[in-house]
């Protein structure tokens, strides 16, 4: 299949977009009818936040995992990014999409589904080891991040985190001004 790079970072994270991608298309070819207009809400300056609003997103959104291991997932940068593609494949065509594309041969390629489900299989084997032998990705974050600077939502209702992220950007933005 004739594909583009989505996400630019490669290994496991591109082959799951490219099999949500591809989870997608076949979606996409069996309702051919449907509206997708206003499907999903998107949030000004905030990506990878994106809800799905009608029945037909909730469809779609539930079709782009098949296949990925639950381990791995869609992360929702992921997420968004596949479902502009997939708005844009939906509207104006896969042929249109490519050509959208052509003008950077380092984004567009060929790949088999079989190759990226063999991808995916093997970052969850990388992953699983990773766990086996005691990385606690938690510990990680927490290295890196202050918890008091952690906001946990349940995806289902991302309002109350969007509010948070709001107010917070909010007085950084308050503080630049100040300065």
């Amino acid at each position: 299949m004739k594909t583009i790079d989505i996400s630019g970072m490669g290994g496991g994270y591109e082959a799951t977009c490219q099999k949500a991608l591809l989870n997608g298309m076949r979606f996409i070819k069996e309702h051919p009818d449907a509206d997708y207009l206003g499907s999903y809400k998107v949030y000004q300056n905030i990506y990878g936040v994106l809800t799905s609003e009608t029945q037909i997103a909730h469809e779609l959104d539930k079709a782009l995992s098949a296949g990925i291991p639950e381990r791995l997932g869609l992360t929702g940068g992921m997420h968004q990014a596949v479902i502009s593609h997939l708005l844009y494949i939906a509207k104006q065509g896969y042929e249109k999409w490519l050509a959208e594309f052509d003008k950077d041969p380092n984004r567009v390629y060929e790949i088999e589904e079989e190759n990226i489900d063999k991808l995916l299989m093997i970052e969850a084997i990388e992953w699983d080891l990773k766990l086996e032998s005691g990385y606690d990705p938690l510990e990680e974050l927490r290295k890196a991040v202050p918890e008091e600077n952690w906001i946990i939502f349940d995806t289902a209702n991302p309002e109350p985190a969007l509010n948070e992220l709001k107010k917070r950007l909010g007085a950084r933005e308050e503080d630049k001004n100040d300065n």
